[in-house]
């Protein structure tokens, strides 16, 4: 009796042990994907979010700081210092007002004659002619008061101008003036500037271009120009403030200077959306070309090797990046984005992949609902980050270049981190280790058997020769790439939206942000309870259509003027549709092609992480020459024009995703020795993964 018990004792403890150390591997790899996604998210959102493209804006102004502390024109502090400036063909010169009282001429003054009552604020131009008017390069620009009052007025030379007219002609010409008088003893924001119509932000209204002046930040006049694509442009030409002064410098000016403070004197090239479209545009192009080769790399490799060497890629990218945002040097800074892009694909593409490797079917839709939530918690932890630099750190709330430096830099600090955590996690897979992935662990007969979407069903052929798995995941990321083309046009330029029109300061920007991130957080739950209720077809459809009328509520698009609070609520509400969207994608197409094949697959959803901003550059074009409203309204109507390449998934991938012929596969899988417990898994299974 005891010889013939040994050998029925002997198997009992060998069989579920080691369900449950492949159980431990896969439960331990998969935190560490959250980990690593977590802490690469945060890095990536602090080194190149939405402060990484303010950035970007305003290094494409190459502007000059004339002066920054306060000047006063006019009285008895006799004449303020010449300022020399380099002037371009188109530009943005702003400065701060606070005026003291208005000067008037005296009663028997010849003003009114020579045309010359205005009293002198600011006058540039480049020497030539008689140093007043009217030749080209006498005022580029000149900003004055009219006589007696603090009300503002500037005139503007334009190529090809009749330089044979007197003051008051020109003046008719090529002036306009504010609608009401400046307060007095009250800092005002003044800013002027010079375009074509095509960089104009759809603020210039002549079709020749012209310059626009701007008081607290609101257009109050426009002077028309002649052939404004070609100002003059010069090299060291005089900046004067008040009247002009006498020989050798200048002839003598009329006009008196006006009683005011000036102050925070810029002058430079208008920032371009297409230079930040450029930038973004160099990276989703980059990211396009890598996109298949590393995930080809992934399928034929140990991607959890490729990981870790990826990190070495990454040190090359800070080093290039720390320089950049340091020097401003523009090569160095494409030069980083470049490798930032590859280590960015490899890992986002790779980890997606290792993700699959360590989650059984029917919880990849919940995995990938955690992964989009521990992701938008990161990008909530970096604005939070930096949130805390702007409060607590040495600079002030205002976008100045140590403020860009600061909020910037830190985020590579997260580097080695990222590395331990890829380090860590432990090689699965028949070809790779001794433990199999969750998929090869299912071709064991002593695995516990679960239901899944039916392999008969899937290779079933819906469209002439091809397969449903093929279309279905075909259909599902055309439609993603789709919209994230529609979306690049203008992901990229929310941030600068909200800080150039709506005048967020750094603090509030990053406070939009970290809430931003934490509502997509707890927004994403709803991901599986509505992915069981509608379908994750339909459930995929309706978050991609509330996404874009939420796109809407952002600006109004010409319906409406949204209050602030609309505005940031709809924010909110457009990303947090879009993260829902995404992982039941990634679920869908995980579940529909090989796993031998997942890594080139999941390629194609690791293009989220970059919004895709191959079509960053027509958004940047199109917000420069029409402003942000019109891109805005572009994307709208693209993405709604998107949903066609999402029916072929709605036909043949319904709500009840092959149910049909699940349970008869599942029965075929049961082995002879299947325990009860086994039995009711397969029976209480779900469907479809949730």
């Amino acid at each position: 009796m005891e010889d013939q018990e040994d050998p029925v004792s002997r198997p009992v403890p060998v069989f579920p042990r080691e369900p449950r150390s492949r159980e431990g591997v896969w439960k331990r790899n998969e935190k560490l994907v959250y980990l690593s996604n977590f802490l690469h998210m945060t890095m990536y959102t602090m080194c190149f979010g939405g402060i990484f493209d303010i950035f970007l804006y305003q290094l494409s102004q190459e502007q000059q700081v004339i002066f920054d502390d306060p000047i006063a024109v006019g009285g008895a502090s006799g004449h303020p210092p010449v300022f020399r400036v380099n002037t371009y063909s188109t530009f943005e010169l702003s400065f701060y007002l606070n005026p003291s009282q208005p000067v008037s001429y005296p009663p028997g003054s010849n003003c009114s004659t020579l045309y010359t009552c205005g009293t002198s604020i600011l006058h540039i131009t480049d020497g030539s002619g008689n140093g007043d008017c009217c030749k080209v390069g006498n005022r580029i620009p000149f900003a004055y008061f009219a006589n007696g009052t603090t009300m503002l007025h500037i005139t503007m030379d334009a190529l090809g101008q009749n330089e044979t007219l007197d003051r008051r002609s020109y003046s008719k010409l090529q002036h306009c003036s504010a609608p009401k008088e400046l307060p007095l003893h009250q800092w005002t924001k003044v800013k002027l500037k010079a375009s074509g119509v095509e960089n104009s932000k759809g603020k210039i209204e002549h079709s020749d271009g012209g310059m626009i002046m701007f008081i607290n930040e609101e257009k109050v006049c426009e002077v028309p120009g002649t052939a404004y694509h070609t100002l003059p442009s010069r090299q060291g030409a005089l900046l004067f403030l008040g009247s002009l002064q006498s020989p050798p410098l200048r002839t003598h000016d009329e006009h008196l200077p006006a009683m005011v403070d000036i102050q925070s004197v810029k002058y430079g090239k208008p920032a371009s959306n297409l230079f930040v479209g450029l930038a973004n545009s160099a990276q989703g192009i980059l990211s396009m070309l890598i996109m298949y080769p590393i995930g080809w790399i992934g399928d034929k490799t140990n991607r959890y090797f490729l990981l870790r060497g990826n990190l070495l890629v990454a040190v090359l990218s800070g080093l290039a990046m720390l320089a950049a945002v340091y020097t401003s040097n523009v090569v160095l800074l494409f030069t980083g984005i470049c490798i930032f892009t590859w280590y960015q694909q490899t890992m986002s593409s790779t980890i997606y992949a290792c993700l699959a490797d360590n989650v059984v079917g029917e919880r990849r839709t919940r995995a990938g609902v955690n992964y989009k939530t521990f992701s938008a918690l990161a990008m909530s932890f970096g604005p939070a980050i930096q949130l805390c630099v702007v409060l607590w750190g040495p600079m002030q709330d205002s976008w100045s270049a140590s403020t860009f430096e600061l909020l910037l830099l830190p985020g590579w600090l997260l580097l080695p981190l990222i590395g331990l955590a890829v380090t860590l996690m432990v090689p699965v897979g028949k070809e790779l280790s001794s433990i199999p992935n969750t998929d090869d662990a299912q071709e064991c007969p002593r695995s516990p058997v679960r239901a899944k979407l039916s392999e008969a069903w899937l290779e079933q052929r819906v469209f002439g020769r091809l397969q449903r798995r093929f279309v279905v995941a075909l259909s599902v990321n055309i439609f993603f790439i789709a919209t994230l083309l529609a979306n690049g046009m203008t992901v990229r330029y929310f941030s600068l939206y909200f800080t150039q029109v709506l005048r967020f300061s750094p603090a509030q920007l990053c406070i939009l942000n970290a809430v931003c991130r934490l509502f997509i957080a707890a927004f994403a739950q709803l991901g599986k309870p509505l992915s069981v209720l509608l379908g994750r077809s339909n459930m995929a459809l309706l978050m991609h259509v509330g996404s874009a009328v939420a796109t809407l509520g952002i600006y109004g698009g010409g319906f409406f003027t949204p209050s602030l609070l609309v505005a940031c609520a709809c924010y909110l509400l457009r990303f947090a549709c879009l993260h829902a969207r995404d992982p039941v994608l990634y679920s869908i197409t995980m579940d529909c092609v090989p796993q031998s094949q997942r890594s080139r697959w999941a390629a194609l959803n690791s293009l989220r992480t970059l919004s895709f901003s191959a079509s960053a550059v027509l958004g940047g074009f199109l917000a420069d020459r029409h402003g942000y409203e019109f891109s805005f309204s572009v994307t709208i109507v693209s993405l709604l024009a998107c949903t066609v390449f999402m029916l072929p998934a709605l036909l043949w991938f319904p709500r009840k995703e092959g149910v049909g012929s699940d349970q008869v596969q599942a029965d075929a899988l049961i082995p002879p020795v299947a325990s009860q417990t086994d039995l009711a898994e397969v029976q209480t299974a779900p469907s479809r993964p949730l």
